[in-house]
């Protein structure tokens, strides 16, 4: 883990002073030399750069690590669990995202409007300092709102304690499992507590029992089965090590209209179905 990793506030602040300080050095530099008036945009978008990573950073860093999901094993399951759960979300119909962009844009307006207000009274620090409240109060808006959404699609908390992940490597041979119907869930990164959450959070309302069952596929289990896994555009994912997770169809409740919900919650999040033999 890198020095950026272990400390991002102090990270982003040394950068920000730094490009303080080379701006400072440019000015007194242009100053002395008569530079003229083409030094003026390089002096001032720098500066604006340097207020950005010195007061903005620590607002952003707050914001996005508000949103990361618990447990995640690594920034890139984070990255995929948020990025699942947002699309079943969109597909449930429940984000507000036109109310969420009207609020998100209602801020730029007023914040640009204070900062043009500012800059024509003569204040032009507190301008530049409004500048990047700008842009950080609608990404900090955006970001808690996201927060508020996984903690109220996350309902079960420690969901993987639910869950039971079958990984026997011999298991894609037995007859069984080529009559097995199930979503197949991408996981080519690898999964920990936070996908096994999100799954069981995603499945409950279409499950029978109170645990979930999956079985656990790499590509090269799935070809040794007879099956060959496949993107939505039909090209084959075919990487020994990608992992695969499957949900056995018979522990779900698909009847009264819910599989049309469910395959389109699968397309979402970029599931498909494990075909059955002879398909």
């Amino acid at each position: 883990m890198g020095f950026a990793e272990k400390h991002p506030y102090l990270f982003w602040q040394l950068i920000g002073w730094g490009i303080l300080l080379v701006d400072f050095v440019f000015t007194v530099i242009a100053i002395f030399n008569d530079f003229g008036e083409w030094s003026y945009p390089i002096i001032v978008f720098t500066f604006i750069g340097a207020l950005f990573a010195i007061i903005g950073s620590p607002c952003c860093l707050y914001a996005t690590r508000a949103t990361r999901v618990p447990q995640a094993r690594s920034p890139e399951e984070d990255r995929a669990v948020r990025s699942k759960l947002t699309a079943v979300a969109v597909a449930r119909k429940t984000p507000q995202a036109a109310l969420l962009g009207a609020l998100v844009v209602a801020a730029a307006v007023v914040l640009a409007g204070v900062t043009y207000v500012l800059g024509m009274r003569g204040h032009v620090l507190l301008g530049f300092v409004m500048m990047v409240a700008m842009v950080v109060v609608p990404f900090v808006i955006l970001t808690k709102y996201q927060d508020a959404q996984r903690r109220r699609f996350m309902k079960v908390a420690h969901a993987a304690q639910f869950v039971d992940v079958q990984s026997d490597p011999w298991l894609g041979y037995r007859s069984d499992v080529r009559q097995l119907h199930a979503p197949l869930v991408p996981v080519p990164t690898g999964y920990g507590t936070a996908t096994l959450d999100f799954l069981y959070n995603w499945l409950r309302v279409y499950m029978m029992t109170d645990r979930l069952s999956l079985v656990q596929y790499s590509a090269n289990d799935l070809r040794n089965a007879g099956f060959v896994a496949v993107d939505g555009e039909g090209a084959p994912l075919d990487a020994p090590d990608d992992l695969f997770l499957a949900i056995p169809e018979h522990q779900l409740d698909l009847s009264n209209g819910k599989r049309e919900q469910f395959e389109k919650e699968c397309r979402a999040v970029g599931a498909f179905w494990l075909p059955r033999a002879g398909e």
